[in-house]
């Protein structure tokens, strides 16, 4: 581990050096090529002249313009302003490109010089036609200032020469002494490659050493190996080494192979793929390959080769490392057969797959419900037209469809929550019933699959919500009637109780009294008796009335009658059981016939009555009053008793019901509930107001009738 450690700071330290005498050497060459490029760059002096030529010309062109404005005769052809002007243009043109124009744009004369050269190319076609002598002054003056503006960009070359020749001067100072420090550098690299040389060749003589130690030694490990054939071959084939693991796969000793020729030895060695792979590696490449052939007995068999160059002694040799591999062989061709039957059931499995994904696709187009799916990024993948037609994706979803999007179309109905807005946050499935519009509910259902697919279904569920809102009713309804029936009960048993209990302690004071007892108290006890029987038999009716009532087995037989008198009549009777109680009869004079059954009618009045006695306290005051309107005929009960609490007048005629002022008071709840019944049989309705505290007024109405119509309808 050491040496190693050791061997590879050696090569990185080594490389260092090589690559720091590369770099000096690069950076060298590199710092005096600058140099001459630099050197070979410098040309201010051409510069100088094209600027002084151009201002040269621009002043002969200005002279020409003057003895033009002076109309003298100018005798050289080339003295004429035209001609003086192409050339002026033609050393500007010069000027202006190339390295002469970055010299102009570095001192800043640029603008002004490209403005000069678009005047003049712009007056070249006027010069040329002939100029009059104002023009030529004018002229004139544009020369004369382009000619001082020349001298001005040569003021300006002249001292950024001055400026770039001492910068110049310090950097080839500079790149001499980086030259200096890059050959003293190359110096010491060469210096230290030359000391890892001289190392480097004592440490090869000593691993030469150390390679003949490891030969004998490997010499002895492959003739002890026996679990694997090892031979060593020169380039003709020739063998040079035979182990004892080769005389067990080939039952030939190293005394019969040694020196011999190997496609000689044995069948094996004279295949083509044999005699090739042994050459490749006496030519210095490696090969690995497996021989399937059986043997001479016909036995099965499959051996592993592995050709490996090897060099000794400056000779190119190989070896070869030959081992019986015939078990995984034979397993590996099983497993190929398994495999191949697989791959033939895969591909059955995947065809009926792709089939019932067709079938699949189809059930989804045409199923009732919206089906969609997405991919794990929200990317809609598919979609059946029912979930397209929906009313919130029609209407929302005008651009690409995608998961997100989708549940936001859903976040304004009834029933939805914040998770339709979580937008790309972690997934988490979905349940919702969801109204859409009025009357319209469906079921969002948004699942994930074990691929990362997420799956949404939307379904219409508004039967099973009506169904559902119409069994909940249903069950409230049973439930309430249910809690009422146990309250029935239970107040039946204690309303029985009660007279029962007053009938067995009359009876036993009689019994016990005997011939004792005198007059008055046996009309006292008898009259309780007849009392607590009486208000037994009133229960027992009341019950039995509700039971008729339900198996409809009361019929209705309507006939002409006074209401009037019926109804003073029953005042008149209940005077008389509550002697206590004011009770106040209001009428017209004229008679009121109604069409109606006198004997249920009776029970209506009698059991509002009586119940306006009942819950008036000590000192009853009743008002009943009978009034026609038109076609029908009107009968009100007030008093000015407990009342009813305003919350629970929309109950007061179920059945068994009993508001919270009755408490303590006998009764069953079961006579509003069999008169309204009643009236609902007469086409009526018993309407009521009340005041908790402050008494009730119950009114119901019947259709007036004469005696005529009461014989025709009979």
């Amino acid at each position: 581990m050491k040496l190693g450690l050791q061997t590879y700071r050696t090569s990185l330290v080594t490389l260092v050096a090589i690559a720091g005498l590369v770099a000096c050497l690069v950076f060298t060459v590199a710092r005096l090529l600058n140099v001459e490029s630099d050197l070979r760059s410098e040309d201010t002096h051409t510069n100088l002249w094209q600027i002084t030529q151009t201002q040269f010309e621009a002043t002969l062109f200005a002279e020409s313009l003057t003895r033009k404005a002076a109309n003298e005769t100018i005798a050289d052809p080339q003295s004429e302003p035209d001609f003086r002007l192409a050339i002026l243009i033609s050393r500007l043109a010069v000027l202006l490109e190339g390295p002469q124009g970055q010299v102009i744009e570095k001192v800043g004369m640029m603008g002004g010089l490209k403005r000069a050269y678009l005047q003049l190319t712009l007056a070249e076609p006027v010069v040329a036609r002939g100029l009059d002598a104002q023009s030529a002054f004018h002229m004139r003056s544009q020369a004369r200032d382009l000619a001082y503006e020349l001298r001005s960009a040569a003021n300006k070359v002249m001292l950024l020469n001055r400026e770039q020749g001492a910068m110049t001067r310090t950097m080839y100072l500079r790149v001499v002494f980086e030259s200096l420090a890059f050959i003293i550098g190359i110096v010491i690299s060469a210096s230290f490659l030359l000391l890892r040389l001289f190392k480097g060749m004592q440490e090869a003589n000593q691993a030469k050493r150390l390679l003949r130690q490891e030969q004998e030694l490997s010499d002895l490990v492959i003739n002890n190996i026996s679990n694997q054939g090892i031979i060593i071959f020169d380039e003709r084939l020739n063998c040079l080494l035979w182990n004892p693991g080769m005389e067990t796969l080939l039952g030939l000793k190293p005394e019969q192979t040694v020196g011999q020729n190997l496609p000689a030895l044995d069948p094996l060695f004279s295949k083509p793929d044999t005699v090739q792979s042994l050459g490749q590696a006496i030519q210095g490449a490696s090969s690995v390959f497996e021989d399937d052939s059986p043997t001479q007995t016909g036995h099965e068999r499959c051996l592993e080769i592995n050709c490996f160059p090897l060099n000794m002694a400056e000779r190119k040799l190989g070896i070869a490392f030959i081992r019986d591999v015939t078990e995984q062989w034979l397993a590996r061709k099983q497993a190929e057969r398994q495999n191949f039957d697989l791959e033939i059931k895969v591909l059955q499995r995947t065809a009926a797959l792709r089939q019932a994904e067709r079938r699949l696709i189809a059930a989804i187009e045409s199923a009732p419900d919206g089906f969609a799916a997405f991919d794990a990024t929200g990317r809609l993948l598919f979609a059946n037209e029912q979930i397209w037609a929906a009313d919130p994706i029609a209407i929302w979803c005008r651009e690409e469809m995608t998961l997100p999007v989708f549940l936001q179309c859903f976040a304004m109905c009834e029933g939805a929550d914040q998770r339709l807005l979580q937008g790309n946050e972690a997934f988490e499935e979905i349940e919702l019933d969801l109204l859409m519009r009025k009357g319209v509910w469906v079921h969002l259902s948004v699942t994930k699959a074990d691929g990362g697919t997420i799956f949404v279904r939307l379904t219409d569920i508004t039967g099973y919500k009506q169904a559902a809102q119409a069994l909940q009713s249903a069950l409230d309804r049973e439930r309430e009637t249910t809690n009422a029936y146990r309250s029935f009960v239970s107040m039946v048993s204690h309303q029985f109780r009660t007279p029962l209990a007053i009938l067995d302690s009359s009876a036993q004071r009689i019994l016990r009294r005997g011939q004792d007892i005198t007059q008055d108290e046996l009309v006292t006890r008898v009259q309780r008796i007849r009392n607590a029987t009486s208000r037994l038999t009133r229960l027992v009716e009341s019950v039995l009335n509700a039971a008729k009532l339900d198996a409809g087995r009361i019929e209705l037989n309507p006939a002409s009658c006074n209401l009037v008198d019926l109804v003073a009549e029953i005042c008149e009777r209940q005077r008389e059981l509550s002697t206590h109680a004011d009770i106040r009869f209001v009428a017209p004079e004229k008679t009121v016939q109604v069409y109606c059954d006198s004997i249920l009618i009776e029970q209506v009045v009698i059991n509002l009555l009586s119940n306006a006695v009942k819950y008036s306290g000590d000192t009853p005051v009743v008002e009943v009053k009978i009034w026609a309107d038109g076609a029908r005929a009107y009968c009100s009960v007030r008093d000015w008793g407990i009342g009813i609490p305003a919350d629970e007048i929309a109950k007061i005629f179920d059945r068994f019901y009993r508001a919270r002022t009755a408490t303590g008071i006998a009764g069953t709840g079961i006579g509003l509930n069999f008169a309204q019944k009643i009236m609902h049989l007469h086409g009526g309705e018993i309407q009521v107001e009340s005041y908790e505290a402050a008494g009730s007024l119950f009114t119901f109405d019947l259709p007036v009738s004469n005696a005529g119509e009461a014989q025709q309808a009979a």
